[in-house]
């Protein structure tokens, strides 16, 4: 039985509110919630590793100075067969890492704090085929949105932060989803938009964190190069330690996702809460019932 205090998800918050109870949570559920992304998430995890570092390794030839005179950067292909493969990875890491955190959150919530595994694993698995399809299309929607301007990417990226939420606590479809994203944040998206905001900052310095080997790599041996006037080629400073420095930064970017997946859960919630308020009334009919 888990014995860590509740988290009640359905009820209004603030900013703070919902960033404290979002690593308030991480630090409840953490090893629970660890294992089961290992069960569902490893090896896409290390998939997507190796992708990145490969990507890294083909990606080097940007900096080679005589593959740009001679203009065959891209003629082995490899650059962008490493670029498909990396995306390709990283959609299904990131939609098994959404599914998992999501689904674990609803049996959570459905089971008042007791966590039912094979629920989430479950759950999982049947909504994979919808998660992936719904990444796709909400990441062409900010991509056009983006493409037209920077504005309208950045008002389109905050309903599209919430559509795997609906998809999972509705269970509803991938085109219900992306409509009442958009339902969702009506009149409150400058909050939300602002909790986004401020989790991407904090996501964004502990992630700077895990980057300062690899840069102190990076500038120690450029230095070097430098001051011994060998700083000819550029792509030489892509080696195998700074591929494998690299590659420990990419995973602990990636792992910080399940920061941003708890806290789209509790966004969804503050908002639903505000438009719906179905947390209170099921307080309420729980109060009748009980009496």
């Amino acid at each position: 039985m888990n014995t860590n205090k509740y988290i009640e998800f359905k009820k209004k918050r603030e900013l703070g509110d919902i960033l404290t109870d979002t690593f308030a949570f991480l630090r409840n559920e953490g090893k629970s919630l660890f294992s089961v992304l290992m069960k569902t998430c490893g090896i896409p995890f290390v998939l997507l590793l190796l992708a990145s570092a490969y990507y890294t390794y083909a990606s080097s030839n940007l900096f080679d100075p005589v593959s740009i005179s001679n203009g065959d950067m891209f003629n082995s292909g490899a650059m962008l067969i490493s670029l498909f493969l990396m995306l390709a990875a990283l959609l299904a890491f990131y939609g098994l890492l959404f599914g998992s955190v999501l689904h674990y959150i609803k049996s959570y919530v459905t089971n008042n704090g007791i966590v039912d595994y094979e629920s989430v694993t479950k759950g999982v698995k049947e909504d994979f085929g919808s998660i992936l399809g719904l990444g796709v299309l909400s990441g062409i929607i900010i991509f056009f949105g983006f493409m037209l301007c920077v504005l309208p990417g950045i008002y389109l990226y905050v309903p599209m932060s919430l559509v795997f939420a609906i998809l999972v606590f509705r269970n509803v479809s991938v085109s219900d989803s992306i409509s009442e994203s958009f339902q969702l944040v009506k009149n409150e998206w400058w909050i939300t938009f602002a909790t986004l905001f401020v989790l991407g900052i904090i996501i964004w310095v502990i992630s700077m964190v895990f980057s300062i080997p690899a840069l102190v790599y990076t500038f120690s041996k450029t230095f070097t190069a430098a001051s011994e006037g060998t700083y000819a080629d550029p792509s030489a400073m892509v080696d195998w330690v700074f591929i494998a420095l690299n590659t420990i930064s990419s995973a602990a970017q990636y792992a910080l996702y399940v920061i941003t997946a708890i806290a789209s859960a509790f966004i969804y919630f503050n908002l639903n809460e505000r438009k719906y308020s179905t947390g209170a009334l099921e307080q309420i009919d729980s109060l009748g019932n009980n009496s």
